[in-house]
């Protein structure tokens, strides 16, 4: 029934929020509802679960609401962004989302329904972000069975928002009558309605529950005068007197459906083995037996929450046998007609944790390249430790999504699992074993040192064969940086052609392929391929349709794009983009220490370039702790670092004259290191042989040189190099 009171206090309500907080079964739902039946506004309704505590997956739906309700609404821009890889919310998702709403024409409500579901702090921020950036034209409601954690007190102080409690929401005598002589068309005596009232304080849900069995008793007066009881005996009184009552058929549907969130027809029959759900639903319809439809086309419904807890605790006592096999039905139903999250559920729920563990790994790529790893965490936390440890797809999942956030101890408690599944496979990933994985997910971390990486690296191509495959790619790519830091770079070149040849292989290994071939091209002189090779590495890391910038990954475009500028002599444009890599790789630490290193070591000598040697001394002592930690395999880079601290302990002059050398004779200093002609360093670099020739002797007189060799030796001794 109808509360005008509380619709026109709705209606009127002024401020960012409208909280509507009261425990379960209060009514919240239904009358934010019916305002939304008689306001003009459009109203974005969100029903949030309990899986919505992924911030991605909050904002997702929010989105999507809004464009439903409000067609001006630019709802494919503000998804672009929260698709990419790790997406920034606060910096970057919520403020487009402001901005998008404050263009909308019209007013609009935003419903956040059930919100005591939420738990995670980061969507309780990002929710209290938007409060404090909303536009005027936009107004939130938050329907909660608690006081969620948001600067209620400050909003309250500002007069930014309504409340609606538990208070107003008690029915009061004169609305318990009209109630119950609605759905159970009998009056009660004054006396029989104040004892219903007082029995209940009030709560709508135990009014209705009371006038839905009154509906069926013969002496309606003396059932209200008899009725009594706390929630768990409303509970135990639905069962006996309203389940019950209903026939077999229906009682058994109610049950067995129980165990869904939310529920169609199609699933339904797929759960209980009927044909016929979707005229069952009609009548739980048409009877109020607790469905409530999601949106205006009825194709979704799901129970009342508490009369689900009654089902469900109903069939746990009943047919306690029946439930896992419930739950796998509705896993498989979901596999192939519904959601992967839903699928993933309902497989834990039924305790079939090889069924989990292989729709787990599945999908957890996707989501972990969407920034949804804190659901794939969960569904890890329900497995539990011990079963992931004896469970080799689900240690597969578990250290590949610990390799995205830079858990060392996740990889190593679970990586054994893995490697003692041996070559068992192909994985639903399409790793060609459980060997392939372990190799490949070392190679890649490198946390045990650089010899063990390139020892794995190594596995990983031997098992990686196929061209076909896009972890052939990824394993020639892995080895391919491995060794370019042992020191092997004609091993390292060739890896990194064949990993980014590979067509089939993910942004991140062909951006780690770029890496490595833009490096040796600046280190061969040959500044054509390097500037090709850092293009590709930039795109393919900063795109945002690929879902890499602005993770840990994409520093590896910015560690080839500053090596080239150093190569190039553009030193100030070198010292912000190292700069800016060593930032990426400090901010989400991750597992591998390498490309921090790298970093390092490129950094060092453009600052001490640039006169800042003090600097420089200081990145390099941050590379020297980092070797000294891991020196497995890393002699290559130890004598790089050798060779720079050697550079910056002595005098510093740009010459053996005292005059400066110009860019374009730093640049054909350093092709003199490579084998390349002089003919073919001026295709290099784009001018004439005369002019390289020219170059090369005003070098010399300037390095007090008198060829090739003796013209490299000397910049590599004045630090030029």
């Amino acid at each position: 029934m109808e509360r005008p009171k509380l619709l026109k206090s709705l209606a009127d309500g002024e401020g960012k929020l409208t909280l509507v907080a009261a425990p379960p079964g209060f009514g919240k739902t239904t009358l934010v509802a019916q305002w939304r039946s008689h306001d003009r506004r459009p109203f974005a309704w969100v029903s949030l679960e309990t899986v919505d505590n992924d911030p991605v997956r909050l904002w997702r739906h929010v989105v999507s609401s809004l464009g439903l309700a409000c067609p001006a609404f630019d709802t494919d821009r503000v998804l672009v962004m929260l698709g990419g890889q790790a997406p920034d919310l606060p910096g970057a998702v919520l403020p487009l989302l402001v901005s998008v709403m404050a263009s909308l024409p019209e007013r609009v409500v935003l419903v956040l329904d059930d919100y005591h579901l939420v738990k995670s702090a980061a969507c309780h921020e990002q929710v209290a972000l938007l409060l404090g950036h909303l536009p005027p034209r936009v107004r939130v409601v938050i329907a909660t069975r608690a006081d969620p954690p948001l600067p209620l007190a400050r909003m309250r102080a500002r007069g930014e928002m309504a409340e609606i409690r538990a208070a107003e929401l008690r029915f009061d005598h004169q609305e318990a009558i009209e109630l119950i002589h609605a759905v159970a068309s009998v009056e009660l005596s004054e006396r029989d309605a104040d004892r219903v009232v007082m029995m209940t304080e009030g709560w709508p849900a135990g009014l209705y529950l009371v006038a839905l069995t009154i509906r069926r008793d013969a002496s309606p007066n003396v059932l209200a005068r008899q009725f009594s009881g706390t929630n768990k005996f409303i509970a135990d009184y639905l069962v006996e007197d309203v389940l019950n009552q209903q026939p077999s058929g229906i009682r058994e549907f109610l049950t067995r459906t129980s165990i869904l969130t939310r529920f169609s027809a199609p699933l339904c029959d797929a759960v209980t083995g009927s044909t016929d759900a979707a005229a069952v639903i009609e009548v739980l319809e048409r009877e109020n037996l607790f469905v409530v439809p999601f949106g205006d086309r009825r194709q979704w419904f799901r129970y009342h929450h508490l009369f689900a807890q009654v089902l469900r605790g109903q069939l746990s006592r009943t047919e306690p046998h029946l439930v896992p096999s419930l739950h796998a039905r509705a896993s498989a139903w979901h596999q192939e007609y519904g959601s992967p999250d839903e699928a993933i559920i309902h497989a834990l729920a039924a305790d079939d944790i090889d069924r989990a563990s292989e729709l787990i790994a599945r999908h957890f790529r996707a989501y972990n390249a969407s920034g949804r790893a804190a659901t794939i965490r969960h569904w890890l936390r329900r497995i539990g430790d011990d079963r992931i440890a004896s469970t080799p797809l689900a240690a597969h999942c578990a250290v590949w999504t610990a390799a995205g956030t830079g858990d060392q101890q996740v990889i190593r408690r679970f990586l054994p699992a893995i490697e003692a599944a041996g070559n068992a496979g192909p994985l639903p990933d399409g790793m060609r074993s459980f060997a392939s994985s372990a190799a490949l997910v070392q190679a890649l971390c490198g946390f045990d040192g650089i010899g063990p990486m390139r020892e794995a690296g190594l596995r990983a191509a031997a098992v990686e064969t196929d061209p076909g495959s896009r972890w052939h790619g990824a394993a020639h790519s892995a080895l391919s940086i491995a060794l370019y830091w042992a020191g092997d770079v004609e091993a390292a070149a060739a890896h990194a052609h064949e990993g980014r040849l590979n067509p089939e292989a993910a942004a991140p290994y062909h951006l780690l392929a770029a890496t490595v071939l833009t490096w040796l091209a600046i280190e061969a002189g040959q500044l054509k391929q390097a500037t090709e090779a850092a293009r590709q590495a930039w795109e393919l890391g900063t795109s945002p349709s690929l879902g890499l910038d602005g993770t840990a990954r994409s520093s590896y475009a910015y560690l080839a794009a500053g090596a080239l500028d150093a190569g190039q002599g553009q030193l100030h444009e070198a010292r912000a983009k190292l700069g800016h890599a060593l930032e990426m790789r400090w901010k989400r630490l991750g597992i591998s220490p390498w490309p921090t290193l790298e970093g390092l070591l490129r950094l060092a000598p453009v600052l001490a370039s640039l006169g800042d040697r003090t600097q420089a001394i200081a990145v390099l002592g941050e590379a020297r702790q980092l070797l000294d930690s891991r020196p497995d395999g890393a002699e290559a880079q130890l004598a790089r670092l050798e060779g720079l601290e050697r550079r910056l302990a002595v005098s510093r002059r740009p010459a053996v004259s005292g005059e400066q050398l110009t860019g374009r004779e730093q640049d054909v200093l350093r092709m003199l290191q490579s084998t390349l002609s002089l003919r073919d360093i001026s295709r290099e670099l784009y001018v004439s042989p005369n002019t390289v020739k020219t170059h090369t002797r005003m070098l010399y007189r300037k390095l007090d040189v008198s060829d090739r060799q003796e013209a490299v030796a000397r910049g590599r001794e004045l630090g030029l190099l």
